[in-house]
């Protein structure tokens, strides 16, 4: 095994690593919100969906 085999490019394992934890801590986000629709408008088919649409397209104007 030569010493090419054992180099790690940081700019990839970092981009890497700080995407994955950029789309957990998304997740963890969507999860509460989630939850706390789940809890408020339980009539809702999807709630967390419809507020995300609504936020995105009042960003926008």
């Amino acid at each position: 095994m030569s010493d090419s085999d054992k180099v790690i490019d940081f700019a990839k394992a970092g981009e890497r690593h700080r995407h994955s934890r950029m789309h957990r801590e998304k997740e963890e986000k969507v999860d509460e919100l989630r939850e706390r629709f789940a809890a408020a408008l339980p009539d809702r088919k999807t709630p967390v969906k419809d507020y995300l649409r609504k936020k995105k397209a009042r960003k926008k104007t």
